[in-house]
C-alpha cells in the first residue's frame, strides 16, 4: 500500500494531466466557430451597390408584346431628366400594329404637372390629349422608357448589397458597360432584366409577355434642366383630363392642416435627396393597395376600405432621375385601418419575395416591427404603429428603407 506522501503526489500530477491546455484539434474548432460568425454577421454582407446620381437620360428603345395573337410593337425614343421633364416618341414597328394607331409625340412639364401627347397613347385614338395633376407629378409619358423599371431596378441593387439569394443575379460586361442580369419571380410571373450597373438603368426587360430594349446615349445625356414641348397644331381636338384624386400643398404643414393631422417626415433621407412634392388624398382604395401591391403591367388590385375620416398624404423624393414616394394615414384612420393593415399583411407574408421584419430603434415608431419586401415599385415597407401607418416604396434599398423610417419624426401642422 502506497504511503500517504505518495499518494498526494499522484493526485497533484493527476490533476496536472486533467489541467494540460486544450489539443490543437480543440482549438482547430474553436477558431472555426469563430470564422463561421464572423461569416454569418460580417463577412455574407456583399459590397454596397453603387449609388445612381444620374442627371439626365436619353436613347432608343424597341417594345414587343409577345404574348399576344396580333404581333404588336414599337419603336421610340425617350429622354428625361432630373427637373422632372421627360419627352419620348414612337410609330410602329415595321409590319407590326401597335396600340398607338401609328406614331406618337409626348411630352411632360413637371412645372405645370401637365403631360400632352400628340397622337394615339394607348388609350385609344385621340388626336390630342392632355393630363394635367397626375401624381406622382415627374416623367409622365405616353411612351416606354427605362425609367418605367426603376423599381425593379431598385430591388437588384439591394439584393447585391444584401447578398439575397431571393433575386438570381450575375455579374456581365455588355461592351464597355458592366451591368447585372438579374431574375425575379414576382407575383407567380418570372422577370428578367439588364441593369446597368453605374446608372442603375434598365436596359433590357422581360417578363413573358411583353420584352423592352433600350439603347442609351451613354455620351451625351440632356443637361439636368431641359423641357420638352408637343404643340398640336391648330384646329386639333385635345381631351384634357384633370386628375382630381390628389390636391398639392407647397409644404407638409400645409397638408397637415388639410389633412387634418401633423405629418410625419424623414431627416434621414439618403444623402442627395430631397422632398419634391407633397399632396393630399381622400382616396379611400390606396391602405389596401400598399397590403396587396401593384400586378405587373402596373395594375393595382384592391377595393375602398371605408370609413377613413381623413386624407391620407403622399410625398416624392427625388435624386437626380431616382425617385420613392411615401404615402401615410393619420391617428384616427389608422386606429381604424390599423388592425386590418396588420392581419392583412400577416396572411400574405408568403405572396411577398423577400419579406423580412425589423423592430425600429429611433424616431415615431421607436419599438414597432416595420416589414419589407420586394414588389414591382420596388423595395416597399410598412410600419403600422397606434397614430400612424406609412409606406415606402421606390428606389430605396432595403437598409435605405429603414433608416429613413427611423427618422421620421411630426411636423407641427400649424407652422
Amino acid at each position: 500500500m502506497a504511503s500517504l506522501p505518495e499518494r498526494r503526489s499522484r493526485e497533484i500530477r493527476s490533476a496536472r494531466i486533467t489541467r494540460r491546455p486544450p489539443s490543437f484539434a480543440v482549438t482547430l474548432v474553436a477558431l472555426a466557430v469563430v470564422f463561421a460568425l464572423a461569416w454569418v454577421f460580417f463577412l455574407r454582407t456583399g459590397p454596397a451597390a453603387p449609388t445612381p446620381m444620374v442627371e439626365g437620360a436619353r436613347g432608343t428603345y424597341t417594345w414587343r408584346q409577345t404574348a399576344s395573337d396580333l404581333d404588336t410593337g414599337e419603336d421610340g425614343t425617350f429622354s428625361a431628366v432630373a427637373g422632372g421633364n421627360a419627352a419620348g416618341e414612337v410609330k410602329a414597328a415595321e409590319g407590326q400594329a401597335t396600340f398607338s394607331y401609328g406614331s406618337a409625340q409626348s411630352a411632360y412639364d413637371a412645372t405645370t404637372r401637365t403631360e400632352t401627347t400628340l397622337g394615339g397613347n394607348g388609350r385609344g385614338h385621340v388626336p390630342a390629349s392632355r393630363t394635367v395633376g397626375a401624381w406622382p407629378p415627374v416623367w409622365r409619358v405616353a411612351t416606354h422608357s427605362p425609367l418605367d423599371y426603376q423599381g425593379l431596378s431598385a430591388i437588384v441593387r439591394t439584393a447585391v448589397e444584401d447578398g439575397d439569394d431571393a433575386v438570381g443575379i450575375k455579374p456581365l460586361k455588355d461592351g464597355e458597360r458592366t451591368v447585372w442580369r438579374a431574375a425575379i419571380r414576382l407575383d407567380g410571373r418570372p422577370v428578367e432584366l439588364v441593369v446597368d450597373q453605374v446608372t442603375g438603368l434598365v436596359t433590357w426587360y422581360n417578363d413573358g409577355r411583353s420584352t423592352f430594349t433600350a439603347t442609351n446615349d451613354w455620351a451625351s445625356p440632356p443637361p439636368a434642366d431641359e423641357t420638352y414641348t408637343v404643340e398640336a397644331p391648330a384646329g386639333t381636338e385635345v381631351r384634357t383630363t384633370t386628375d382630381d384624386d390628389y390636391a398639392y400643398a407647397s409644404s407638409p404643414a400645409e397638408a397637415g392642416r388639410t389633412a387634418g393631422y401633423a405629418p410625419l417626415v424623414s431627416d434621414l433621407a439618403p444623402d442627395g435627396y430631397t422632398l419634391k412634392a407633397i399632396a393630399t388624398s381622400a382616396s379611400g382604395y390606396r391602405p389596401e393597395d400598399w397590403i396587396r401591391g401593384d400586378r405587373a403591367g402596373g395594375e393595382v388590385v384592391g377595393g375602398p376600405l371605408p370609413g377613413a375620416p381623413e386624407q391620407a398624404i403622399a410625398q416624392l423624393y427625388t435624386r437626380g432621375l431616382s425617385w420613392f414616394t411615401v404615402e401615410q394615414i393619420g391617428p384616427k384612420s389608422t386606429g381604424l385601418l390599423g388592425e386590418s393593415l396588420r392581419n392583412g399583411l400577416r396572411g400574405g407574408t408568403r405572396d411577398k419575395l423577400s419579406y423580412e421584419e425589423a423592430t425600429l430603434q429611433f424616431g415615431e415608431f421607436t419599438g414597432v416591427t416595420a416589414a419589407t419586401w420586394y414588389q414591382a415599385s420596388g423595395p416597399s415597407l410598412l410600419v403600422v404603429g397606434r397614430r400612424r401607418a406609412v409606406f415606402v416604396t421606390g428606389a430605396l434599398t432595403r437598409q435605405e428603407l429603414i433608416a429613413f423610417a427611423e427618422g421620421l419624426k411630426p411636423v407641427p401642422a400649424t407652422k
